[in-house]
């Protein structure tokens, strides 16, 4: 019976420690040995304790890790939208139907060549990686969505670039401009 005691206040002691470190359960187990395990589980259990009670006082971070990439996805939609398209088909001297593909996601990615891609991105105003991420984020829904359909909606496959743009029946002076859009300016 007085050793539990002992036992008991040992551990007492142990756990009113000021400075609760490695060194401390070093020193209280070289003094009592037989109490090693005891004081190995307590010393444990005391810093995990103590490291929830710090986290319990920490303000976790809410945002969200999609939020810089809706954002990329909004600044890209109004570049490509409403007066900017205007401004930025004339600028490029190509037909807003060509911007509006772009903006409209109606082509793969993947079948756009790079400078092509990268000199759109510097008219826009955009960065590249903000391009192709809007490219991969979700359509959001637009207001043709919003009237009532008469069949069941069907998923709008993507073209290949070259296939959309042979579509749009480019005249000479257009396709002069395309081509212009496509040459590297060594920047790269």
């Amino acid at each position: 019976m007085p050793t539990e005691l002992n036992r008991e206040a040992i551990l007492d002691d142990f756990a009113m420690e000021e400075q609760l470190a490695p060194e401390t359960l070093r020193n209280y187990i070289q003094k009592y040995p037989m109490f090693a395990v005891e004081l190995t589980d307590l010393y444990h259990e005391l810093l995990l304790v103590d490291l929830s009670a710090a986290t319990d006082g920490i303000q976790l971070e809410t945002k969200s890790a999609i939020q810089p990439a809706q954002q990329d996805a909004v600044l890209v939609a109004n570049a490509l939208s409403g007066g900017n398209l205007r401004s930025l088909a004339e600028k490029l001297e190509l037909p807003r139907d060509y911007i509006a593909g772009f903006r409209d996601r109606k082509f793969r990615l993947g079948s756009i060549p790079g400078t092509l891609l990268t000199n759109l991105a510097k008219s826009a105003s955009v960065s590249v990686h903000q391009l192709i991420a809007y490219f991969h984020a979700p359509p959001g829904i637009g207001t043709q969505m919003s009237y009532k359909a008469d069949g069941k909606p069907q998923g709008s496959s993507e073209l290949e670039y070259d296939d959309f743009v042979q579509g749009l029946g480019l005249n000479e002076a257009e396709r002069e401009a395309l081509k212009r859009l496509s040459v590297s300016d060594g920047s790269d």
